[in-house]
């Protein structure tokens, strides 16, 4: 995940969302996409911590 940028993350985060909601998946496929999407989600919100660390500083 490391080597994609933060808009890429977050493109493949909507599209698992999109791919969970519309009830078109099996269950093994709902539950890959869960875990992908959570680990997605982690990794944006790392992301956007570390952002908002780097302006408070900035800020300051």
């Amino acid at each position: 995940m490391e080597d994609k940028s933060f808009e890429e993350l977050l493109k493949e985060l909507q599209q698992v969302v999109e791919d969970l909601e519309s009830g078109k998946k099996s269950l093994e496929e709902s539950v890959e996409l869960y875990q992908r999407g959570m680990a997605l989600s982690l990794e944006c919100k790392n992301r956007l911590d570390k952002a908002k660390e780097a302006v408070v500083k900035k800020v300051n």
